[in-house]
């Protein structure tokens, strides 16, 4: 997909927007470390970082940087089918699943079929996450 990230990044939003949390694109020029900005109640705002990728891309890894400011990190993942899948991740769930590597590593390959890293894959659909913050 050639727009993989808008695509991600909208998606997002939508999936945020269903759910009644307000939320907005976030202004490229002065807020490059996140995506997305959601507004909690009128004196929280948190901070959205979205990655996005295809799962059978060839890259077994597809890294993300970890290190920019934000207060969740949200990895969209579109499978072979076309099917997208979210998963919802604090800044600190990120560092940690990140661990001693210098990116997050999201996708691996086994047996020629690729798969979700497990240190992801356990925060499908978790949106209470940023819900609740």
């Amino acid at each position: 997909m050639k727009y993989i990230g808008k695509y991600g990044e909208y998606r997002v939003l939508a999936c945020l927007l269903e759910q009644d949390v307000e939320v907005y694109q976030a202004i490229k020029t002065n807020q490059a470390d996140y995506d997305l900005t959601v507004v909690l109640s009128p004196s929280k705002v948190v901070r959205i970082q979205v990655k996005s990728t295809e799962l059978n891309n060839k890259s077994t890894n597809n890294p993300i940087d970890v290190d920019k400011e934000f207060d969740f990190l949200v990895v969209v993942i579109l499978d072979e089918n076309g099917s997208t899948k979210f998963y919802v991740m604090s800044k600190n769930e990120a560092v940690e699943a990140k661990g001693t590597s210098k990116k997050l590593g999201t996708t691996k390959m086994k047996d020629g079929k690729y798969y979700v890293k497990n240190e992801i894959a356990s925060h499908e659909n978790q949106w209470e996450k940023i819900k609740s913050a």
